[in-house]
């Protein structure tokens, strides 16, 4: 499973080079007693959410510190490797992504015992700290309607199997062939839909404002569920494996700042599925500054004065 999988072009992976272009060796190119503080992000809205609020809770909270903000960066790899260089000293990683494709385990669907194994790992590979986890959990995941889930009476998936031989499913043509997609879902949940379609990846959400289906694959957090009414169904069996996020740090920028994974650590538990919907609303759908909604979340709960 890839997490948020996206289109790289040559000149995004140079941009992401030169990006990071300018650092010493070690990642810190600033000569003083102590080295800045790097913070990166992967090249998605939900990412550069967390990577600025991560900025803003560690400059706020160490004055004096130069805190370093490198938004954007590309795919999962390439914050990982320069997290592993020293080119960044952390960002928000998610432990699905942690698990399967860092550490080439295979699937895990109980959450506590993805995040204790990818918690137990980091340290001894790596020198890197997975903190507390913020809360929301951004895996795959089903979704219809408000208005039809709430007339059929669908809250999970298991609900749906009620109801899905009166519905289309729509997704893209990838879904239907991977047993992680479609047939392992149809099989452990014994659905029978009506039909189902195959569907541009960006036209899914537009397939179900015209009708043309009524439920769909998604990311859970994605902003689109916002702007369309849309319900994610609880995967009640735990089909789909965990991708929760939690900042990631490298020890040494610890053992600079032990001051870091405290001040991190007030993101714990913040941000629920809903509330990471209607931030990447606030920034996909609403185009508002990505930094601005993470500044006003963090004055909004409390963690960031005005």
């Amino acid at each position: 499973m890839n997490k948020k999988p996206l289109l790289w072009t040559l000149a995004a992976s140079m941009g992401a080079a030169m990006i990071l272009a300018g650092f010493s060796q070690n990642g810190h190119a600033f000569a003083s007693s102590k080295p800045p503080i790097i913070v990166g992000s992967k090249s998605f809205t939900e990412n550069i959410l967390i990577g600025d609020m991560m900025y803003d809770l560690l400059k706020a909270n160490l004055p004096g510190v130069q805190v370093i903000n490198k938004q954007d960066l590309g795919g999962t790899m390439v914050p990982w490797n320069a997290l592993l260089s020293g080119q960044i000293d952390m960002y928000c990683e998610y432990t699905g992504t942690g698990l399967i494709d860092i550490l080439k385990q295979p699937v895990m669907h109980n959450p506590n015992a993805v995040y204790n194994y990818v918690k137990k790992e980091y340290p001894v590979k790596f020198k890197v700290d997975w903190l507390k986890p913020i809360g929301f959990n951004d895996t795959y995941a089903i979704a219809m309607p408000q208005a039809l889930a709430k007339k059929d009476h669908v809250t999970t998936i298991s609900d749906l199997s009620k109801v899905a031989n009166q519905l289309v499913f729509g997704a893209e043509p990838e879904f239907f062939s991977r047993p992680d997609g479609y047939p392992g879902l149809v099989n452990d949940y014994g659905l029978h839909f009506k039909s189902t379609s195959q569907i541009n990846v960006g036209l899914k959400y537009e397939a179900v404002a015209k009708g043309d289906v009524q439920v769909i694959d998604v990311f859970s957090t994605d902003g689109d569920l916002v702007k369309y009414h849309m319900v994610v169904l609880k995967d009640n069996k735990n089909f789909y494996p965990p991708y929760f996020a939690a900042p990631i740090v490298r020890e040494d920028i610890i053992k600079a700042y032990p001051k870091i994974p405290s001040i991190l650590n007030k993101l714990a538990g913040k941000i629920s599925n809903e509330q990471m919907q209607q931030l990447n609303y606030s920034v996909d759908v609403l185009h508002k500054s990505a930094s601005v909604v993470a500044k006003n979340f963090l004055i909004s709960k409390g963690l960031l004065k005005k």
